[in-house]
């Protein structure tokens, strides 16, 4: 493979790369979107406005989010605490009409199906499972998402001036190792898999990696 193939090979993955950072990014915020306007509904709601019309509206539009993995198990809560407060709020209303009787039912299969929902994901989540009561999980698709973007500022700051992706991943081992940055680490073992993955030589390279991700794992240690 030549230079300029392997230059086009590697810009292709990067744009899939960002591709999917830009989609999952596109998808966090459609989804803080719908929390925010179902949000001010039920705010509505709760000052006696008559917003059955506007609930309905928002859970035809949502559905999809029973059922695929757009929310994660702080937003399973927020939605269910929202909802409890919007179904009270109907309540204390008075008698319900037709329309916020569906409502009533809509909201007691979005609490269903959000519970199973968010048993689901705590199991997926295997050791964070045991979190303290209460405490608020935190998004790690949010956090491999910022990873991914601190990632790629780290690859075209280090490409600078070099000529081949071998000087990448050469700069980027001296970074982990000598920085002890954890982002360079996981980048240069990420363009050391892509080398094997085109046929180059990574032994030294690898020994490389390890040298340096036992350096970063004496300063974690050292810092406990």
């Amino acid at each position: 493979m030549n230079r300029q193939e392997t230059l086009k090979s590697l810009a292709s993955l990067l744009e899939s790369f960002i591709e999917r950072v830009v989609h999952l990014k596109e998808e966090r915020l459609s989804v803080s979107e719908g929390i925010r306007r179902l949000d001010d509904i039920a705010d509505k709601a709760s000052q006696g406005l008559d917003m059955t019309d506007q609930a309905g509206d928002w859970f035809a539009e949502h559905n999809r989010w029973l059922t695929d993995s757009s929310l994660s198990p702080p937003d399973v809560s927020r939605i269910n605490r929202i909802l409890q407060q919007f179904k009270t709020n109907l309540r204390l209303a008075g008698e319900a009409s037709l329309s916020e009787d569906k409502i009533h039912r809509e909201i007691d299969r979005w609490s269903k199906t959000g519970e199973k929902l968010d048993r689901k994901l705590i199991l997926r989540r295997g050791p964070e499972a045991r979190a303290v009561a209460g405490e608020e999980q935190e998004d790690t698709i949010a956090r491999f998402e910022h990873c991914l973007e601190r990632l790629t500022a780290i690859f075209k700051d280090t490409c600078g001036g070099k000529k081949h992706i071998l000087s990448v991943a050469d700069d980027l081992l001296k970074a982990a190792r000598l920085q002890s940055n954890k982002d360079a680490l996981i980048l240069s073992a990420f363009v050391i898999y892509y080398l094997k993955q085109n046929g180059y030589k990574v032994e030294p390279y690898v020994k490389k990696l390890r040298e340096a991700e036992a350096v970063i794992g004496e300063g974690i240690s050292g810092g406990q």
